[in-house]
């Protein structure tokens, strides 16, 4: 299901297919900046510049359309 901010929540069942379809591969940059955030996802960027974040055990994941759509959506003020 999409909304308005261009974010998909991701079903755990189709988490592992999406990663190795889209050749994600796991990004620092963005894992210090979830983990800043006060999150605890594994964020994984697609080879189309979509940003993949999987929440521990992979029981659910949100896909962003891009970088921006995803800092957009995090809050990083104290």
């Amino acid at each position: 299901m999409k909304n308005k901010r261009g974010v998909i929540s991701i079903s755990a069942n189709h988490i592992e297919a999406g990663i190795a379809k889209y050749k994600g591969v796991q990004d620092e940059t963005i894992s210090k900046l979830i983990k800043f955030s006060g999150l605890e996802y594994t964020p994984y960027l697609f080879n189309d510049g979509r940003v993949l974040l999987v929440l521990p055990n992979n029981i659910a994941a949100f896909l962003y359309d891009d970088k921006e759509a995803l800092f957009d959506a995090l809050s990083l003020e104290p």
